[in-house]
Protein backbone atom coordinates (compact mmCIF):
# COMPACT_ATOMS: atom_id res chain seq x y z
CA UNK A 1 0.00 0.00 0.00
CA UNK A 2 2.80 2.54 0.96
CA UNK A 3 4.54 1.43 -2.42
CA UNK A 4 1.77 2.27 -4.44
CA UNK A 5 1.15 5.46 -2.73
CA UNK A 6 4.82 6.44 -3.39
CA UNK A 7 3.87 5.25 -6.95
CA UNK A 8 0.96 7.86 -7.48
CA UNK A 9 2.94 10.50 -5.65
CA UNK A 10 6.17 10.37 -7.16
CA UNK A 11 6.27 8.41 -10.67
CA UNK A 12 8.33 5.16 -10.82
CA UNK A 13 11.53 7.19 -10.05
CA UNK A 14 9.81 7.42 -6.31
CA UNK A 15 12.64 5.22 -4.59
CA UNK A 16 15.26 8.33 -6.08
CA UNK A 17 13.49 10.88 -4.40
CA UNK A 18 13.27 9.30 -0.95
CA UNK A 19 15.82 10.91 1.66
CA UNK A 20 19.07 10.02 2.44
CA UNK A 21 19.23 7.36 5.53
CA UNK A 22 21.54 8.88 8.26
CA UNK A 23 24.53 7.65 9.29
CA UNK A 24 23.64 8.20 13.45
CA UNK A 25 19.92 7.25 14.00
CA UNK A 26 17.79 9.83 14.82
CA UNK A 27 17.65 8.45 18.53
CA UNK A 28 21.25 8.98 18.97
CA UNK A 29 21.48 12.21 17.68
CA UNK A 30 18.62 13.52 20.08
CA UNK A 31 20.47 11.66 23.24
CA UNK A 32 23.52 13.20 21.89
CA UNK A 33 22.09 16.92 22.18
CA UNK A 34 20.36 16.15 25.39
CA UNK A 35 23.99 15.49 26.72
CA UNK A 36 25.29 18.18 29.59
CA UNK A 37 28.05 20.85 28.39
CA UNK A 38 31.69 19.81 29.24
CA UNK A 39 33.73 21.52 31.80
CA UNK A 40 35.47 23.52 29.14
CA UNK A 41 32.50 24.87 27.59
CA UNK A 42 31.08 25.73 31.50
CA UNK A 43 34.25 27.60 32.80
CA UNK A 44 34.01 29.79 29.59
CA UNK A 45 30.75 30.70 30.23
CA UNK A 46 31.49 31.39 34.08
CA UNK A 47 34.77 33.21 32.38
CA UNK A 48 32.26 35.62 30.13
CA UNK A 49 29.88 36.18 33.30
CA UNK A 50 32.87 37.19 35.39
CA UNK A 51 33.92 39.59 32.80
CA UNK A 52 30.23 41.08 32.03
CA UNK A 53 30.09 41.43 36.00
CA UNK A 54 33.57 43.28 36.19
CA UNK A 55 32.75 46.02 33.28
CA UNK A 56 29.65 46.64 34.99
CA UNK A 57 30.66 47.01 38.27
CA UNK A 58 33.47 48.99 36.77
CA UNK A 59 30.74 51.78 35.29
CA UNK A 60 28.89 52.12 37.91
CA UNK A 61 32.29 53.17 40.06
CA UNK A 62 33.24 55.58 37.37
CA UNK A 63 29.87 57.06 37.20
CA UNK A 64 29.73 57.25 41.00
CA UNK A 65 33.41 58.52 41.41
CA UNK A 66 32.60 61.36 39.05
CA UNK A 67 29.28 62.17 40.95
CA UNK A 68 31.34 62.40 44.03
CA UNK A 69 34.16 64.58 42.28
CA UNK A 70 31.41 66.99 41.27
CA UNK A 71 30.14 67.41 45.00
CA UNK A 72 33.64 68.06 46.30
CA UNK A 73 33.67 70.61 43.69
CA UNK A 74 30.32 72.30 45.02
CA UNK A 75 31.04 71.54 48.79
CA UNK A 76 28.65 69.36 49.33
CA UNK A 77 31.09 67.32 51.48
CA UNK A 78 27.89 65.15 52.73
CA UNK A 79 26.50 64.32 49.77
CA UNK A 80 30.11 63.15 47.98
CA UNK A 81 30.79 61.42 51.35
CA UNK A 82 27.36 58.98 51.25
CA UNK A 83 28.94 58.70 47.01
CA UNK A 84 32.67 57.39 47.90
CA UNK A 85 30.95 55.37 50.42
CA UNK A 86 28.76 54.01 47.60
CA UNK A 87 32.45 53.69 45.61
CA UNK A 88 33.95 52.01 48.68
CA UNK A 89 31.22 49.11 48.54
CA UNK A 90 31.80 48.29 44.34
CA UNK A 91 35.48 48.57 44.70
CA UNK A 92 36.91 48.68 48.82
CA UNK A 93 40.52 48.11 47.77
CA UNK A 94 41.11 52.02 46.32
CA UNK A 95 43.38 53.80 48.33
CA UNK A 96 42.38 57.17 46.27
CA UNK A 97 38.68 57.06 47.47
CA UNK A 98 39.67 56.94 50.87
CA UNK A 99 41.72 60.13 51.28
CA UNK A 100 39.07 61.34 49.12
CA UNK A 101 36.27 60.67 51.47
CA UNK A 102 38.46 61.31 54.28
CA UNK A 103 39.18 64.82 53.09
CA UNK A 104 35.09 64.88 53.36
CA UNK A 105 35.02 63.51 57.40
CA UNK A 106 37.84 66.51 58.12
CA UNK A 107 35.66 68.97 56.27
CA UNK A 108 32.25 67.80 58.38
CA UNK A 109 34.70 67.59 61.38
CA UNK A 110 34.32 63.96 62.14
CA UNK A 111 38.17 63.34 62.91
CA UNK A 112 38.12 59.77 64.12
CA UNK A 113 36.45 58.74 60.72
CA UNK A 114 38.83 60.93 58.76
CA UNK A 115 41.69 59.14 60.87
CA UNK A 116 39.99 56.01 60.41
CA UNK A 117 39.70 56.21 56.13
CA UNK A 118 43.41 57.65 56.59
CA UNK A 119 44.43 54.50 58.75
CA UNK A 120 43.00 52.35 55.47
CA UNK A 121 44.65 53.98 52.81
CA UNK A 122 47.78 53.95 54.31
CA UNK A 123 47.39 50.29 54.84
CA UNK A 124 46.92 49.79 51.16
CA UNK A 125 49.78 52.42 50.23
CA UNK A 126 52.12 52.64 52.92
CA UNK A 127 53.92 55.99 51.47
CA UNK A 128 50.62 58.24 50.32
CA UNK A 129 51.64 61.71 51.07
CA UNK A 130 48.00 62.91 51.32
CA UNK A 131 47.15 60.13 53.61
CA UNK A 132 49.81 61.14 55.64
CA UNK A 133 48.47 64.87 55.65
CA UNK A 134 45.19 64.55 56.23
CA UNK A 135 45.90 62.04 59.25
CA UNK A 136 47.86 64.79 60.58
CA UNK A 137 44.80 66.93 60.33
CA UNK A 138 42.07 64.48 62.15
CA UNK A 139 45.05 63.92 64.66
CA UNK A 140 45.22 67.44 65.30
CA UNK A 141 41.17 67.60 65.37
CA UNK A 142 41.59 64.85 68.14
CA UNK A 143 43.75 66.54 69.91
CA UNK A 144 46.22 64.35 69.60
CA UNK A 145 49.43 66.77 68.49
CA UNK A 146 52.14 63.82 69.20
CA UNK A 147 50.40 61.87 66.65
CA UNK A 148 49.82 65.13 63.96
CA UNK A 149 53.17 66.00 64.39
CA UNK A 150 54.67 62.37 63.55
CA UNK A 151 52.53 62.51 60.57
CA UNK A 152 53.63 66.00 59.31
CA UNK A 153 57.01 65.14 59.79
CA UNK A 154 56.30 62.11 57.66
CA UNK A 155 54.84 64.59 55.04
CA UNK A 156 58.24 66.92 54.99
CA UNK A 157 60.43 63.83 54.85
CA UNK A 158 58.78 62.51 51.55
CA UNK A 159 58.70 66.36 50.42
CA UNK A 160 60.26 69.49 52.36
CA UNK A 161 58.90 71.72 50.19
CA UNK A 162 55.30 71.46 51.23
CA UNK A 163 55.00 74.84 53.01
CA UNK A 164 51.71 74.23 54.68
CA UNK A 165 52.71 71.03 56.38
CA UNK A 166 56.02 73.40 57.62
CA UNK A 167 53.81 75.76 59.22
CA UNK A 168 51.31 72.91 60.72
CA UNK A 169 53.71 71.55 62.31
CA UNK A 170 54.98 74.73 63.86
CA UNK A 171 51.50 75.21 65.10
CA UNK A 172 51.12 71.66 65.89
CA UNK A 173 54.06 72.01 68.13
CA UNK A 174 53.61 75.15 70.15
CA UNK A 175 50.16 72.97 71.05
CA UNK A 176 51.81 70.07 71.81
CA UNK A 177 53.96 72.11 73.96
CA UNK A 178 50.67 73.76 75.66
CA UNK A 179 49.40 71.10 76.22
CA UNK A 180 52.37 69.34 77.96
CA UNK A 181 52.75 72.08 80.29
CA UNK A 182 49.35 71.89 81.52
CA UNK A 183 48.82 68.59 81.64
CA UNK A 184 45.93 66.61 79.88
CA UNK A 185 43.66 68.95 77.95
CA UNK A 186 40.29 69.29 79.41
CA UNK A 187 38.59 72.09 76.70
CA UNK A 188 36.31 70.76 74.58
CA UNK A 189 36.90 69.78 71.09
CA UNK A 190 37.11 72.61 69.25
CA UNK A 191 36.65 72.93 64.87
CA UNK A 192 40.07 73.02 62.93
CA UNK A 193 40.23 74.11 59.71
CA UNK A 194 41.70 72.15 57.05
CA UNK A 195 43.80 73.65 54.84
CA UNK A 196 45.56 72.27 52.17
CA UNK A 197 47.40 74.82 50.37
CA UNK A 198 49.75 72.75 48.32
CA UNK A 199 47.25 70.42 46.76
CA UNK A 200 44.51 72.48 44.34
CA UNK A 201 40.95 71.37 44.21
CA UNK A 202 41.85 68.98 40.91
CA UNK A 203 44.09 67.18 43.27
CA UNK A 204 41.54 66.90 46.34
CA UNK A 205 39.52 64.74 43.98
CA UNK A 206 42.21 62.64 41.78
CA UNK A 207 41.74 59.11 41.92
CA UNK A 208 43.81 57.92 39.53
CA UNK A 209 46.78 56.14 40.93
CA UNK A 210 50.62 56.63 40.62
Amino acid sequence: RITRLLIEQDGEQWREKLPEIPLVPLSAQQHRREEPPSAEVLQARAEKAKQHAAQKTEVCFNSLKQEGNEFVKKGLFQEALRTYSECLKLKPEECPIYTNRALCFLKLDMFAEAKQDCDSALRLEPANKKAFYRRAMANKGLKDYLACSSDLQEVLQQDPNVAEAEKELEEVTLLLRQSLARGSPSNPRRTVPITEVEYTTHEYIHYTTH
